[in-house]
């Protein structure tokens, strides 16, 4: 794993080609220099084999244009890499504060605790993944009130809403599993397997498809078009933080309104994602899900009769 220095360098490395058109070997030395990063044309090259080998990232030279680009098609989107730095900076500030005695947690205020209950299994989760061994443990299941063990072959590591979730194919099971390592108990690193894991990779693609971990949904098994219409107050706050990655906002005639695109399965997820933003925001398609929303708040609203 690359150290918190080499973190930042890969992550503005990336911002830079990202923003600026085809900058050769030059550009970017100079440019990692500016911002305190001054390596050499081998350690350049250290730093591209690292991108797309641990983030999956291609940076590619074009002959014709003299330059680098990133090459989308053979590319993961940018979120999982901007949010893994975002948790190292800020895990390197409060370290850093700490350090120098300052009460920085004295300053700061956490939603909640509970959103680190479970994060001591992370280690061994991520040894398990990085060497191919397979997960033994005990998972509490919220809707059966009950824990059940289980054997997995660890797949990845996902976050949402400040909770973490370990996805995994179970022994005897040909699909792919979320687990909640907050209520993960007796968590051991299992033996080595022997699955090749590109075989679960369109499995796993399924998972760019939703928000959060939830497949739960009768109506809806394939990724569909959405539109909402959202006032502008709220489209704001989609702009700075978007639901998904597919989200596409348009303006329409309709004056202090916009129209919002979405490509997705609708889970329970997004569907309370919809119920959160109230009156602000309208499905107008598909028509099943404006009527799944409209009888969910029917529900809602004979809960205080």
């Amino acid at each position: 794993m690359a150290s918190y220095n080499e973190l930042i360098r890969m992550y503005k490395l990336i911002q830079y080609v990202t923003i600026n058109k085809y900058p050769n070997r030059y550009d970017i030395l100079n440019y990692l220099e500016e911002e305190g990063f001054k390596i050499s044309s081998r350690t350049l090259d250290y730093d591209f084999a690292n991108i797309r080998a641990d983030f999956r990232k291609e940076l590619v030279y074009s002959k014709l244009d003299g330059g680098y680009y990133i090459d989308e098609e053979a590319s993961d989107q940018y979120d999982s890499f901007f949010r893994f730095v975002e948790i190292a900076t800020l895990a390197e500030i409060f370290n850093e504060s700490l350090k120098d005695n300052n009460k920085i947690l004295d300053l700061v205020s956490f939603d909640d605790s509970r959103s680190f209950a479970g994060i001591e299994n992370l280690k061994e989760i991520l040894i398990a993944l990085s060497q191919h061994r397979k997960l033994l443990f005990s998972h509490y299941n919220f809707h059966k009130e009950r824990s059940k063990k289980y054997e997995i072959i660890p797949l990845r590591l996902k976050e949402y809403e400040n909770r973490w979730y370990i996805l995994g194919k179970p022994d005897q099971i040909d699909e792919i599993w979320s687990f909640g390592i907050d209520r993960i108990d007796n968590l051991q690193i299992g033996d080595l397997h022997l699955e090749d894991l590109k075989q679960y990779k369109e499995l796993l693609q399924k998972y760019n498809d939703i928000i959060g971990v939830s497949f739960e949904t009768e109506d809806f098994k394939e990724r569909i078009k959405i539109e909402l219409i959202i006032e502008d107050i709220h489209v704001k706050y989609l702009r700075s933080l978007p639901l998904h990655h597919s989200q596409k906002i348009d303006p329409i005639k309709e004056k202090g309104k916009q129209k919002v695109t979405y490509f997705l399965i609708p889970n329970y997820e997004f569907k309370t994602q919809i119920l959160k933003m109230g009156d602000y925001a309208e499905v107008i398609f598909p028509v099943e899900l404006r009527e799944e929303i409209r009888g969910m708040l029917e529900n809602t609203l004979n809960n205080y009769n």
